[in-house]
Formats: structure tokens, C-alpha cells, sequence
């Protein structure tokens, strides 16, 4: 496929090639694409973890080898590219400057608040207020005299300061989806077996490459899409194939639903007339033990894409840009606005390219040709943190209703006596039950602005249901059948949740339990993994 012969032959990019998007040089997540947040990961996060890994490479070669350290705070690159590494925080450190005098400055001042504001106005603070923050932050009381820093987050997308466009690149690979290093913890070293193109995420060249995995073009077109010159499309041959991918009935045309499970909370309804996706999340590549859907399956229009929340495993960028070329609407819940901790997945959408992003409020109502979907609370997995863009959903649709409630911890039941009179008589009912999840420091700690005590650090994790709450919540709402899911069991996606589990451990003894009484209620119960298709 090199030099000049067969560019009036179409090529499509390789079912497997990943096509991961990168900030400096770092997986991008939702963290990482809005500016504050991004801010705060490089100074807290990425900067020290480079600087550990550089003063002593062998205790973190010796700590990834250990399964039990998986989604542990050690970088898994091997101790002779410890010139890489330096080389790669050097570059961090020089080209994120603004970010970094940010992130010192916010959480300075953020402490100099908590110790020194009592309750007497804060107006003559913003004279004290550090250069770098001025006009982004307004200063307030919540209702008991606690101050907050509140973040113009719109206004930071603008600051030439805070631009960190420079750093963002895609990288193309063909690293099979069990090998991919954990995100928050690896950053992706240039190699000989990656192409890496810089390039904003909102770049339509994107959509041109997404295109290539279902639709082919000749070499010549592609050099000229991409804007790649001879040696560059050399680079890129690899990566191609003259063989589309097999694809498994991408549209639907039965009298009934059909609902398609990718694994973890990635589900997809399709009728004659909807076609409905939440929390899209897939495998690239096709594997054994039941995973037989990939991205290669998905149909090329969806009409409405639902994000349940702003994790990485609900709302992978990756996954995004190729898909917005296809998606009609994607529906996103409000956040609190100004929280460091709850950035605007809007906003971040948009700066992935998306331009048609609808907000929704709670039991908002989005009309469907042959039924609709409505925005419902969301509880629990966010470790007690005042985070509102969180939402499940109930999706009518033909005729049937499917209840998602995603990681909810049904902490508090009378939620969902309140909510079964909202949602009536319901056909599929999906809860996650990852029931003992990371305590806050894990994802959140670049955020906060004071270090914890262990004991608080972990009674606070972001947990899921657990036998007793999930049955609680199920037990309210008429549906017989219920799907455990959004577990991170699929091997596929060991690098963004860090998750391996054994027989014993409390999220696979906590489900089996739910399976049991729901199956002793008369209700059939099925804990998903892999990939399953069931027509209602």
C-alpha cells in the first residue's frame, strides 16, 4: 500500500486500530479537556507522578507487576525510558505554565478562604485575589456561611492563559485493548508502532478517520482529507486495510425493540423509528467470551445519545469524537454551575466538536417519533460531592420503558417510591451495582483543597448499590426483569476502571446475592457481561 500504486483502490482504517486522543501526551478524559480541572490533574497528578517515577524508577516497575496495585498511583513504563519521561515533564512543565500558575494560585486562595472567612463580606478579597484568577471566580457564601470560590467556567475556555490546545494530538495504535495502560496513572510515550498527529479534538479530520472505519477512500483521498504528505501516509499504511470490517445487523427493522448490550453501561435501543444510546462505551476489537459486538455495529445514525454522568467509563472522549458525525442530539444533565468538582459536560462536549448538545433538568422529557425520554435523579458514586450533572434515565420506546440507573446507591429508598409513580409499569429495569468503589482521593484528589485523613478519605467512595439498597430500590418499581450491569468486568476495559475481580470479592458476592433474591421473588434477574442482544 506504499508510493503511488492502488490510490484509485479504497482503504478503510483497521477494525482494531485505537485511536486514543491525547493532552500532553496524557489519555484524555473529561478532566483533562475542561480547563480548570486539566489545571489542577497536571500540578496534582501528573507532575508528581512523573517526579516519583524519575527518583526512583524501580519501585514503580516492581509496584505494576503486582495485580493488586492495579489503578495504584505507579507510572507502568519501563525503567529505560526514564529519558523519555523526563523529557515528557520537562515539555509539561514549559508549556503549561499558565495551567500550573492557575491551579497553585486556586487552591492557595481557595485555603486562604476556608481559614480566614467567617461569614463577614468577602468584597474586599478580590483585591487580594491573585492575578491568574481575577475575572474567573466569584466569591460567595453557601447558606451556612461557608465560603466557595465560584468558577466562570465559560469564561475559562477563553483565556489564552489556559489554552492548552497546543498539547492536544491523537495517537493511532494498534495495542490490543487488554494491553492499554491505566489512564489516570500512564501517560502514552511516543513509539515506533504509533502514528501521533497534532491536532485540536474538535479538528474535522477526525470525523474523516471515524469515517474510514465504515467507509473507505482511496489513498489519494485520504492524503488530502488528513493533509498528510508522502512520508506521513507511509506512516499510515499500517494502519489501513482494503478489507472492510464485518458488521453485525447495524440497523433493525422488527416489530418490536431491540436492545443492545456492549458491555459495561453501554446500551442501544433501536425500533423502526428511534434509535436510542446511553453511556456509549464499546470494544474495538471483537474477543472471545461473548464479546461479539464492537464499535464496527453501531448503526451509522443515532438519533439521541444519553450521558449519564461525567466519568471516564460513561463519558469517553475517545468514543465521542468518532461518533459525533452519526448522533442526531447527545443529552446531558446540568451541572452545578462553578464547582470545581462538576465542570459542564456541555462545554466539554463542545470542545470535542459537538454542536448539538441539549441540557436537561430533572424529569425533563425529550419526545421520541414512537415514545420518549426522561431525565430522573441520579444518587451516590460521586463521594458526597455537590456534583449535579449526574442523571439516570427512562426511555419509553415502541411501547416498552427501560430504566437505567446507572452507578445509583440507593442510599436513601424513598427516592424510588417517588420516583416508580414517575416512571409507571416498566419492561427492563438496569442498575450497576459496583457497590465498593474508589474513595474520593482517588479521582477527585487533584481537586480538593485540603488533603484528607484516611478513615474520611475512605468512607467516602464512589460507590454503586449493594444487595440490600439495590433490592430496596427494585422492589419499588414494577419490572421482572432486571440487569445488572456497569459491573467493569469486560477485560476490554481494564484501563480506564483499574477493576479485576475474583470470585470473592464484594461486588461479585453482593450481585450474586441480588440475583438470588430477585430470583426468589419471581423477578428474572441476569448479571451482564460481555455483550448480549434481547428483543422485547
Amino acid at each position: 500500500m506504499t508510493g503511488a500504486a492502488g490510490t484509485d483502490r479504497g482503504y478503510f482504517l483497521r477494525p482494531d486500530v485505537k485511536m486514543e486522543l491525547l493532552a500532553f501526551r496524557w489519555y484524555a478524559w473529561p478532566h483533562l479537556i475542561a480547563p480548570a480541572q486539566h489545571a489542577m490533574n497536571i500540578v496534582f497528578r501528573h507532575v508528581p507522578l512523573l517526579q516519583s517515577f524519575l527518583a526512583n524508577p524501580a519501585v514503580h516497575a516492581a509496584s505494576v507487576k503486582d495485580p493488586k496495585m492495579l489503578g495504584a498511583p505507579f507510572v507502568d513504563i519501563p525503567m529505560d525510558q526514564v529519558a523519555q519521561v523526563r523529557e515528557l515533564l520537562d515539555a509539561t512543565l514549559l508549556a503549561g505554565v499558565g495551567l500550573a500558575q492557575f491551579a497553585r494560585d486556586y487552591r492557595a486562595f481557595n485555603r486562604h478562604l476556608q481559614d480566614t472567612a467567617t461569614g463577614f463580606s468577602l468584597d474586599s478579597e478580590y483585591a487580594g485575589m491573585p492575578a491568574s484568577l481575577n475575572g474567573l471566580l466569584e466569591l460567595v457564601y453557601d447558606t451556612n456561611c461557608h465560603p466557595r470560590m465560584r468558577i466562570r467556567e465559560e469564561l475559562l475556555y477563553r483565556q489564552s492563559e489556559l489554552d492548552d490546545s497546543a498539547g492536544q494530538e491523537i495517537s493511532l495504535s494498534r495495542v490490543q485493548d487488554v494491553e492499554r495502560k491505566f489512564f489516570l496513572t500512564t501517560p502514552r510515550l511516543k513509539g515506533p508502532h504509533s502514528m501521533d498527529i497534532a491536532m485540536s479534538f474538535a479538528d474535522q479530520r477526525i470525523d474523516t478517520l471515524a469515517a474510514l472505519r465504515s467507509s473507505p477512500l482511496s489513498r489519494r483521498e485520504i492524503a488530502q482529507r488528513l493533509q498528510l504528505d508522502v512520508q506521513q501516509m507511509q506512516r499510515l499504511d499500517p494502519f489501513l486495510s482494503e478489507e472492510g470490517p464485518p458488521r453485525v445487523q447495524t440497523t433493525y427493522g422488527g416489530t418490536g425493540v431491540r436492545v443492545r448490550y456492549f458491555g459495561h453501561a453501554c446500551v442501544l435501543l433501536q425500533s423502526v423509528d428511534s434509535t436510542v444510546m446511553i453511556d456509549p462505551l464499546v470494544a474495538w476489537e471483537q474477543h472471545a467470551n461473548g464479546m461479539n459486538l464492537s464499535f464496527n455495529d453501531l448503526p451509522e445514525c443515532i438519533d439521541y445519545v444519553v450521558l449519564s454522568h461525567c466519568h471516564m467509563d460513561h463519558f469517553c472522549p475517545e468514543l465521542i469524537v468518532q461518533l459525533r458525525r452519526r448522533v442526531g442530539k447527545w443529552i446531558v444533565p446540568r451541572n452545578n454551575g462553578g464547582e470545581i468538582a462538576d465542570p459542564s459536560m456541555k462545554l466539554i462536549l463542545e470542545r470535542l466538536g459537538c454542536t448539538n448538545v441539549m441540557v436537561v433538568d430533572p424529569f425533563d422529557r425529550i419526545g421520541l417519533p414512537d415514545g420518549e425520554i426522561v431525565s430522573l435523579p441520579f444518587p451516590g458514586e460521586h463521594c458526597g460531592l455537590d456534583v449535579g450533572s449526574k442523571h439516570s434515565a427512562a426511555i419509553t420506546i415502541n411501547g416498552r420503558t427501560f430504566v437505567f440507573l446507572v452507578d445509583s446507591d440507593a442510599v436513601d429508598t424513598h427516592l424510588y417510591r417517588r420516583l416508580a409513580g414517575a416512571v409507571g409499569k416498566v419492561d427492563a429495569l438496569f442498575i450497576g451495582m459496583e457497590c465498593q468503589g474508589a474513595p474520593l482521593s482517588w479521582f477527585y484528589g487533584p481537586l480538593l483543597g485540603r488533603s484528607m485523613s484516611r478513615k474520611d478519605d475512605e468512607s467516602r467512595r464512589g460507590n454503586a448499590s449493594n444487595c440490600a439498597r439495590a433490592w430496596e430500590a427494585i422492589r419499588t418499581i414494577d419490572c421482572d426483569t432486571i440487569y445488572v450491569y456497569a459491573m467493569g468486568n469486560e477485560s476490554w476495559n481494564r484501563y480506564l476502571l483499574g477493576l479485576e475481580y475474583n470470585p470473592d470479592s464484594i461486588q461479585i458476592t453482593q450481585s450474586d446475592a441480588l440475583m438470588e433474591v430477585c430470583r426468589g421473588a419471581g423477578k428474572r434477574a441476569e448479571r451482564l457481561n460481555g455483550c448480549r442482544q434481547m428483543i422485547f
